[in-house]
């Protein structure tokens, strides 16, 4: 009978611990900032475990590469009351404004419409701009989480998240 008792304490404490928050409307509205958390050292560390010298020393080069791209990235996400999300992104000194929508699912999810306008193109049309990679945001806290959710519905966490400004 002990055992059966700390086995159902053990399993609820995991639910509680990996359970997210349902997004509300009031919670969501205002400014957000976008970040894309790549840990380097889990990276070198998958890169050294690799046995052939040639694709270490180019994993290497490339994800150097890359995470320097990633940090000059700054994406600013303004979440509005009427279901638009102002999208702001500053890279290279280059700046974009783009629009969006957003809606909180029946589970309490937030999901971003793939489909967007740019504010360069003058006859409003929308057209597909982002992949499907990311499909919902779920509260943890004070961060919105991004989740790739499968076709089975099960969701599994990405390395990015926003936090309000």
């Amino acid at each position: 009978m002990e055992k059966i008792l700390t086995a159902i304490l053990m399993v609820g404490i995991t639910v509680t611990g990996f359970s997210q928050s349902k997004v509300k409307e009031k919670d969501i509205i205002g400014e957000w900032k976008l970040i894309i958390d790549i840990d380097r050292e889990d990276i070198e560390d998958e890169i050294e475990d690799e046995d052939n010298w040639i694709a270490r020393s180019f994993a290497r080069a490339v994800s150097g590469f890359a995470l320097d791209i990633v940090e000059e990235i700054d994406i600013k996400m303004d979440f509005r009351k009427d279901g638009e999300v102002k999208i702001s992104i500053d890279i290279f000194g280059s700046h974009e404004t783009e629009y969006a929508t957003w809606s909180i699912n029946k589970d309490g999810a937030l999901e971003i419409d793939d489909d967007w306008r740019d504010d360069d193109d003058d006859n409003g049309s929308s057209r597909s701009k982002f992949s499907n990679d990311v499909d919902v945001w779920m509260m943890d806290g004070k961060r919105l989480i991004a989740y790739d959710k499968s076709h089975r519905g099960s969701l599994k966490q990405q390395e990015v998240y926003m936090v309000k400004r």
